[in-house]
């Protein structure tokens, strides 16, 4: 089974006191009850009235009492795994664990040869999926399968090509796409071929989904619907907000993770109540608007505090929390992308939240890099050897062997240096440069840019993920001509 890392009590980084942290929970019910939520899906209304919730035929809200959200945090698992091809690849979540996941599908992707933006073809898509899948520390990569547009596959069937390119090129989980219901049946049908039936589905998920609220407190329709398709069949739903501070919720953080935490509560009740125990992510992607520009910005430092303070939301309701890290909105791989990627990763990270994505990602999340999603990979490593800490005992304070080394010795060659040389103790990284300057210049002065594109070009061509069983593969295969033929039929003018 793929490994997060492991913390103790969640994270060590806070911001909000219990108090401040039940605060914010009572003003969230109060919204909820007093505002509301519009919610477009009819279906989505029906369920919420016949639990006791109340519409506001006027203003086109539902208000959500605190009794059926109670229990809709009560009905949520605290622990799930999710199941990949490969066991070895299965990832339980659970709360003090921390997984990380780069971004593999964006609308743009840097060229590896040019290093020109140009979009995301399916071909992009496989090599994404590839690299992924290779980096260890990657446990829970995001998915192609979720890009609503790949270049030169029409658009109504992207998400099944991009399914099929998919498992083709990872061992690991796949995610699948809430976008409607149409497309979110479409990824649970092919997840049933990979797990050898409906009923092996439920009983072992190898798909999870987002679904998005829209900020300000609407839950879209087809977002909705997606994510009601998902839950009815114990699939794990991801319920995440999007709010930009200053722009789609309250400038002030404080009222931000109020507005956020009503609208990733209302979809829990709506996931809860279509099936009791349906596996659910606390998810965020909330940012700040740049006032002066009118741009989200995903890299900001306030990004690391939102999501130092939805990981204590999620702790106060026991639920396994999703965040991000390692976006930026730099436009290439500088300095900039350096520090923003490394400031949020770490910030979500020591906060505790247990699924962290967005490496790989530049440009406000639009544009994707195969170096990036390597580099980032390595800023992961980092960031899970500062999760660990520091081990204090006897054989770690070690008195005994300073006192045998003594003034003016070595520790090199101590039995104890090598029994410890290990990366619970020092990381050893990849791909940072760390050789004299004498050395650095004899092999070619080469920046960390050049040597992660060799490290991607290698990776690509020498990794190869075990193939699909060869019945499975032609029944997804035939399935993606089945769904491609409908669909063109039926958007033909």
């Amino acid at each position: 089974m793929s490994g997060g890392i492991a913390q103790s009590e969640g994270g060590p980084l806070r911001l909000l006191s219990r108090d401040e942290v039940y605060q914010i929970h009572l003003a969230s019910l109060e919204i909820l009850q007093r505002v509301g939520v519009m919610a477009d899906s009819p279906e989505a209304v029906k369920i919420l009235l016949e639990s006791g919730a109340t519409l506001d035929r006027q203003k086109s809200v539902v208000r959500i009492p605190e009794n059926l959200v109670q229990e809709a945090v009560a009905k949520s698992p605290r622990a799930f795994t999710i199941y990949a091809r490969n066991p070895q690849h299965d990832v339980r979540i659970e709360q003090g664990v921390t997984h990380f996941g780069p971004m593999i599908g964006r609308k743009y992707i840097l060229d590896l040869e040019s290093g020109n933006r140009r979009k995301t073809t399916l071909s992009d898509v496989e090599a994404l999926t590839r690299l992924a899948s290779a980096l260890e520390d990657y446990t829970l990569p995001h998915s192609g399968v979720l890009m609503p547009h790949i270049e030169g596959i029409p658009d109504p069937v992207a998400h099944v090509h991009a399914y099929l390119a998919t498992v083709r090129n990872s061992e690991k989980v796949v995610k699948g796409t809430a976008r409607g219901r149409r497309e979110a049946r479409d990824c649970i049908r092919m997840a049933a071929v990979l797990a050898g039936g409906e009923e092996e589905l439920r009983q072992k998920p190898n798909m999870f989904t987002t679904c998005n609220v829209i900020s300000p407190l609407r839950l879209g329709c087809g977002m909705t619907e997606g994510m009601m398709e998902y839950a009815r069949n114990r699939l794990p739903v991801d319920i995440a907000s999007e709010p930009q501070a200053g722009a789609t919720a309250p400038i002030t953080l404080a009222g931000l993770l109020a507005q956020q935490n009503a609208e990733i509560l209302s979809g829990i009740t709506v996931a809860q109540l279509v099936c009791p125990g349906t596996p659910v992510f606390y998810g965020t992607c909330g940012s700040i608007m740049d006032m002066k520009r009118g741009m989200i910005a995903l890299g900001s430092v306030e990004t690391g505090l939102i999501n130092v303070g939805h990981a204590q939301l999620a702790r106060y309701y026991g639920i396994p929390s999703r965040g991000t890290g390692g976006a930026s909105d730099a436009k290439t791989l500088d300095i900039q992308a350096g520090y923003e990627k490394a400031m949020t990763l770490l910030m979500a990270a020591m906060a505790g939240i247990n699924y962290i994505w967005y490496p790989g990602t530049l440009d406000e999340a639009l544009t994707v890099s195969l170096e990036s999603i390597l580099i980032d990979h390595e800023i992961c490593g980092m960031v899970k050897r500062a999760l660990r800490g520091i081990a204090v005992d006897e054989d770690t304070l070690g008195v005994n062997l300073i006192q045998s080394v003594g003034p003016s010795g070595s520790y090199i060659g101590q039995r104890h240096t090598l029994l410890h040389l290990n990366e619970k103790e020092q990381y050893f990284p990849k791909i940072s440069e760390r050789r004299s300057r004498e050395d650095w210049e004899s092999a070619g002065s080469r920046g960390l840019h050049d040597v992660a594109k060799d490290q991607v070009r290698r990776i690509l061509k020498e990794y190869e993920p075990a193939p699909l069983d060869r019945t499975v593969d032609q029944e997804l295969g035939r399935i993606v001509k089945e769904i491609e033929k409908e669909r063109m039929r039926s958007s033909s003018p």
